[in-house]
């Protein structure tokens, strides 16, 4: 297979194939000449808005999570206030004035 690939490419000279071409150049398609806004606009600013679109994400992460974790201290707060309340109010009515561990 490969010695018919040569031989076939072989059949003609260099001068040959040069004097097949010819001059002529096909006009340029008529949508080539107008340029397309769209592709210039992303091919400008593709990249900023996909780096400003990513820092607002990890901004919005970021705050998210530090409001969930202060949202859970303050959770977990209340509800040690209130299990001090009711074990106060558990001593008072049983009477017992125990050691506060």
């Amino acid at each position: 297979m490969l010695t018919l690939r040569r031989s076939a490419f072989h059949r003609f000279s260099p001068a040959q194939t040069f004097r097949r071409q010819s001059t002529y150049q096909a006009p340029d398609p008529p949508h080539s000449q107008q340029p397309n806004l769209h592709r210039n606009f992303y091919k400008t600013f593709a990249r900023p808005l996909a780096k400003t679109f990513l820092i607002a994400v990890a901004t919005y992460q970021v705050l998210y999570l530090s409001w969930l974790k202060l949202e859970s201290i303050e959770v977990k707060h209340d509800k040690e206030a209130e299990m001090r309340s009711l074990k106060g109010e558990l001593e008072g009515l049983t009477g017992k004035k125990g050691s506060g561990s």
